[in-house]
């Protein structure tokens, strides 16, 4: 196929994110581990013969962060070795004291890089034009995607031409957008008058097929939980007549959440054997939500298991909105603590307290319930 392209398009690096739930050797784990799955996306573009890289907005995580991060992504960008073309997205955006006219990044970055700064189509590569949209500002006051085609006529004859944008659709947002949406059928029918070829979108961080010439790629390296499909670049072939999209999966890090109900021993059993099966536990973050009661020395036993769970994942958070596991104790087992003066009239006056309704003293109890029994 001689007239056909390949390329590849990535979005939403947002290079330099805090996640603090990590905690501080998570978080900068995952932080290199954003900037690898930039540098295997040069690999990607390698192996697959690509004629450049686009990146459709959020770049950066925001205007000012650190000198470290922007230089150590302007290295990352040395290892792809063909163009790549950068769109100021709303984290990043194109307004004044943006990091794209510091000093740092225009001093380091590489030559083969470019962002767009303009609505003007420049031609990439020989057949092929790009055309984007950058942000302005964090607030735009109109479809964010709109100025960088709705003025085009079609693309001449024998040229592909490439939309960059950021933001959510109208037809995705689900009216929860809190700033303009970008109008799908605008896109199509840009597409279906030959103003466009292909439409690489960003701000949606799960890889996304709108159409068949319409694509968020989704981020290279999980953010949240949340997020169904991260983690990859899109391979892009197109022709004169078709297009061909392949996801190609770039990060290594999973980020889960998984809900459990405790009552007994055999449902925490379950619990310890399903962290068991989850590999890549280093590169892992799980967001535990838990329900149900559990007698003191299992309520003990499951905040052992968290803790110990928490050293070996890259994080193991309680989430506490949904987090509703409450103590059943069992008269016996604080017998069995054999506490006496001033520690068993605490026990006695937190007993109480449960016995009134107050949750606060069955957390009380369960604490006292498991250093009683480390201690012994």
């Amino acid at each position: 196929m001689n007239d056909s392209i390949t390329f590849l398009h990535s979005s939403d690096w947002q290079l330099g994110m805090m996640r603090r739930f990590l905690g501080p050797d998570g978080q900068a784990r995952w932080a290199q581990a954003r900037l690898d799955a930039v540098m295997r996306i040069g690999e990607v573009a390698k192996q697959t013969s690509a004629a450049f890289v686009v990146v459709t907005g959020d770049v950066f995580e925001h205007n000012q962060v650190e000198r470290q991060t922007i230089l150590r992504a302007c290295e990352a960008l040395k290892r792809i070795e063909v163009p790549v073309v950068l769109l100021p997205g709303n984290h990043d955006a194109l307004e004044p004291g943006s990091l794209w006219t510091s000093s740092q990044w225009l001093g380091h970055a590489p030559e083969h890089v470019k962002v767009v700064t303009d609505t003007l189509p420049r031609e990439i590569v020989p057949g092929v034009e790009i055309v984007g949209a950058p942000w302005r500002s964090r607030r735009p006051v109109s479809d964010p995607a709109a100025p960088g085609y709705a003025d085009l006529a079609p693309a001449p004859a024998g040229t592909k031409r490439i939309l960059l944008a950021h933001g959510q659709l109208t037809s995705l947002s689900g009216g929860m957008s809190d700033v303009p949406t970008i109008d799908q059928t605008s896109l199509e029918a840009a597409v279906t008058d030959g103003r466009l070829h292909y439409i690489g979108l960003g701000d949606r961080h799960s890889t996304t097929e709108v159409t068949d010439r319409i694509w968020f790629s989704g981020t290279q390296e999980v953010t949240a939980p949340e997020e169904t499909h991260p983690g990859n670049v899109l391979k892009v072939t197109l022709t004169a007549e078709e297009i061909e999209v392949e996801s190609i999966r770039v990060g290594a890090w999973h980020m889960v959440e998984h809900h459990a109900e405790l009552y007994d021993e055999e449902s925490l059993t379950a619990l310890e054997d399903w962290f068991a099966e989850l590999p890549e536990k280093e590169r892992t973050y799980v967001r535990l939500a838990a329900d149900g009661s559990l007698p003191l020395p299992l309520l003990s036993r499951l905040d052992a298991m968290v803790d110990a769970q928490g050293e070996v994942f890259a994080s193991v958070e309680r989430w506490a909105k949904f987090w509703t596991v409450r103590p059943a104790p069992d008269a016996a087992d604080l017998d069995a603590l054999q506490l006496s003066g001033p520690a068993r009239a605490a026990m006695e006056e937190l007993r109480q307290a449960l016995a009134g309704g107050d949750e606060g003293a069955g957390a009380a109890l369960t604490l006292m319930h498991r250093l009683a029994r480390d201690a012994g």
